[in-house]
């Protein structure tokens, strides 16, 4: 989360909710935001249309009938949690959903169909635009949260790019462009989001290479061009777009799709397919092609556009320096405590993190990311690889949970202003040693600390999303029940996302389908969920534990989430003494010992 100027804006108008809507747009769309404030993968609409997919699969023989009640499950939670849909059913969701055994299936595919209708993209787009500006007008902002990340998953999923999205919301909220006095400029920008189908006309640079399959281009929709369109040439040479001696332009002429993005993601595909078929015949050499491409619209208009290569889903997570990155390993080298096939997994799974971070074919990096949580996972005779998956993986994934959120609230406070958020967070009444992060989670769940909440929430004056956040944040840590519920809702979440992970791998693998646009969204997950257990490992086997196997590091942060839990039970006021266990369990240094060097020197002498 970032303060963008608002230069734009008028000072003599409050607009305090469109502001927070645009600011809150601007989180959800932005690269390395922290997954829990990123837009969910799927919402009402498209769960329901996953659950129709996955019973077309169960009458294929492709997945099990058992796995479609955890999707008709996630799918009665989003609608009970989601207004917009609940105001377009005409009547209540179990009804749509009622099946007692694999016999009704056929009668719950109509009713799933006949929701799905009801719940349509364009006219649950059309009722959240309607929420919004209400919403927005009320300055309701909890309400305009909901329904900003709503409306950005069905975006989304409706096959706009992310990347197009937010440079939408730049253009629209913070880039130069008219003064916004008011909110008639809502409704102009949510119209522009509509998906709507445009016709392309992409050019790429490709190696020589493709020269072999000259032959076999038409079929991809690709051509080699006689010569560059008049109207591309301004832009290829502004951008010294220019093929070099070993390369030649190549056109993919008719592309559909919603955004310049979009359609540079389609002609790339076009590419990558080509080029995997004739590795096939031709093993020591590929075509390989420049990442940036010239777009221009070929039905309403005539802009052509320099477009980039978008970061991808395994790039959108946050690295340390490379001081701290080199500092890091050093320690894990000198201190790991795995031995024999717990370490040979651990070299196998950063292999893999490897593969998925060098390789960016997006089904083979799903596919790979699944691998390496089922190779960390301890094996447990009896169980479903998924259950062992998810009954392992939880501990690690829900006991730095409160964890991040707090860090993540200390480096968004940072990044707004450093000077004032220490400042505030000095004052916290707690030992001079304490850091930072604890500080900041006393300042959100003691009530002592109420005026230094209200100090902060003066000062941020037009960081409206940064109030919200804290606000947010502090009313659910310093309530019980809240924090109960924030912990049984993310633990869901995490199982549906995990059991979607896998299905999704299952089908690239058994079908060779390719799930719809919100593959993005999971290998996001799956790569976060892969580093947050392999972190967490780490740092077992570094510390005071030495732990020298998997399974004993598994059973470890089993045993510490099952006290976490048995504490937040306890209902006990928290107060500055007793609440850092909210925080991700510390794993203190091992004891020193001499090094293996030392001790060899030893021996020698």
């Amino acid at each position: 989360m970032r303060f963008r100027n608002l230069f734009r804006w008028s000072a003599e108008v409050a607009l305090d909710g469109l502001k927070f809507f645009a600011q809150r747009l601007d989180e959800l769309l932005f690269d390395y935001t922290l997954d829990s404030y990123k837009p969910s993968a799927l919402n009402s609409t498209f769960l329901t249309k996953e659950a129709l997919s996955l019973i077309s699969d169960i009458e294929d023989g492709n997945i099990e009938y058992p796995t479609l009640s955890h999707v008709l499950e996630e799918l009665v939670w989003a609608i009970q949690n989601d207004k917009v849909a609940k105001s377009l059913l005409d009547t209540e969701v179990d009804y749509y959903v009622a099946i007692a055994n694999e016999a009704e299936l056929p009668a719950l595919k109509l009713r799933l169909e006949v929701l799905h209708r009801t719940l349509n993209s364009p006219r649950y787009l059309a009722a959240i635009f309607d929420a919004l500006e209400k919403a927005i007008a009320s300055n309701g902002k909890k309400e305009i949260d909901a329904l900003a990340s709503t409306l950005i998953t069905t975006l989304i999923n409706a096959g706009v790019s992310k990347q197009h999205l937010y440079n939408e919301v730049l253009r629209n909220f913070f880039l130069e462009g008219p003064q916004i006095s008011d909110l008639t400029c809502l409704r102009p920008f949510l119209n522009s989001l509509i998906p709507k189908m445009h016709r392309f006309e992409v050019l790429l640079i490709a190696s020589k290479h493709i020269d072999a399959v000259s032959e076999s281009i038409k079929s991809f929709g690709l051509q080699f061009p006689e010569a560059i369109p008049d109207m591309l040439t301004p832009v290829c040479e502004k951008n010294e777009f220019i093929p070099g001696d070993d390369e030649r332009y190549i056109l993919a002429a008719s592309i559909e799709a919603q955004d310049v993005y979009s359609a540079r993601q389609k002609a790339i595909r076009s590419l990558d397919n080509l080029s995997d078929l004739l590795s096939l015949f031709q093993h020591k050499s590929r075509i390989v092609w420049r990442p940036e491409v010239v777009v221009a619209y070929r039905c309403c208009s005539k802009d052509v556009r320099w477009v980039a290569s978008p970061k991808g889903p395994m790039e959108k997570s946050s690295d340390l320096r490379p001081e701290k990155a080199a500092k890091e390993l050093n320690a894990l080298i000198r201190s790991f405590s795995a031995k024999g096939t717990s370490f040979i997994k651990f070299n196998r799974v950063a292999d893999i993190h490897g593969i998925c971070i060098s390789h960016n074919v997006i089904e083979n990096q799903l596919v790979n990311l699944w691998t390496a949580l089922e190779t960390l996972t301890p094996s447990n005779s009896g169980a479903s690889k998924i259950t062992t998956v998810i009954r392992a993986s939880l501990p690690f994934l829900m006991h730095t949970y409160v964890d991040r959120i707090v860090q993540q609230l200390v480096f968004d406070l940072m990044l707004w202003d450093k000077w004032r958020a220490k400042k505030i967070l000095n004052k916290v009444q707690c030992d001079e040693k304490t850091s930072l992060k604890a500080r900041c989670l006393r300042l959100l769940c003691l009530e002592e600390n109420e005026a230094l909440r209200e100090q902060l929430y003066d000062q941020v004056k037009d960081f409206h999303l940064l109030r919200y956040r804290v606000y947010q944040l502090s009313e659910v840590l310093s309530d019980n029940k809240k924090l109960h519920k924030l912990i049984d809702t993310h633990e869901k979440k995490i199982v549906w996302q995990i059991r979607r992970i896998y299905r999704a791998r299952n089908l690239i693998v058994h079908s060779g389908r390719t799930p719809p646009a919100y593959i993005d969204t999971l290998v996001e997950n799956g790569h976060d969920y892969v580093d947050v257990i392999t972190f967490e490992l780490m740092k077992v086997s570094c510390g005071e534990y030495s732990a020298s196997t998997l399974e004993q590091i598994f059973e470890i942060e089993k045993i510490r989430y099952q006290a976490f839990l048995r504490r937040l039970s306890e209902k006990a006021l928290l107060t500055s003494a007793n609440c850092d266990f909210l925080l991700a369990p510390k794993h203190n240094p091992k004891p020193h010992v001499a090094s293996q060097e030392s001790k060899v020197a030893g021996d020698l002498q």
